[in-house]
């Protein structure tokens, strides 16, 4: 299989690190668990297009911190080891700074980064995804994952808590050891 997969919020834990260089820019206090929006300017009360503006000056920092989340390596090189391919499409700008900081950190945490499977600045994951011949797409965001559905890419959602008001007909993980079954189905459905 041809599985897509999204970085931020995915298999990174990206808006822990946000919120830690957030707070220490704007010498705020804000807790991870206080923000249920995707994006960060409610909870630090500053316009959407103040938001964008710091992080554009941020992300690099932004995106070289961070942690994977649990299991999320593992899994995806157990997947390539079985024969499936792993392709990370990303909406992160396609800047050279920020393509190399990506290329680092994947390679750095032990992902099945192989030079040639990363896609950045994927605005329409779903056009990206239909060119790739991606068969399952893992991603975290809302804005995204209705696109996917839309044009008919099976989508799972990696769980967050600004995505829960998704509808529940999509397949959800919690664990990314919860994709050996996923994979598994969707392979045994492709075959009958």
């Amino acid at each position: 299989m041809i599985l897509g997969v999204d970085i931020d919020g995915t298999i990174k834990d990206t808006q822990r690190a946000a919120v830690e260089v957030h707070n220490r820019v704007l010498k705020r206090n804000v807790k991870l668990e206080d923000i249920s929006d995707l994006y960060l300017d409610k909870a630090y009360g500053i316009t959407p297009k103040e938001a964008s503006r710091l992080w554009r000056k941020l992300e690099v920092e932004i995106y070289s911190l961070g942690v994977p989340l649990q299991h999320a390596a593992e899994v995806l090189n157990e997947l390539v080891k079985q024969g499936h391919r792993v392709y990370f499409i990303t909406a992160r700008p396609g800047f050279p700074n920020v393509t190399k900081v990506t290329k680092e950190w994947l390679k750095k945490h032990g992902f099945p980064y192989t030079g040639d499977n990363l896609v950045m600045n994927s605005q329409d994951k779903a056009r990206k995804a239909k060119e790739l011949g991606v068969e399952l797409f893992f991603e975290d965001a809302p804005n995204h994952i209705e696109n996917l559905v839309k044009n008919n890419v099976p989508t799972v959602i990696v769980d967050a808590v600004y995505n829960r008001k998704m509808p529940k007909e999509i397949k959800r993980i919690t664990d990314w050891r919860q994709v050996y079954a996923l994979v598994e189905e969707h392979v045994n459905q492709n075959e009958a």
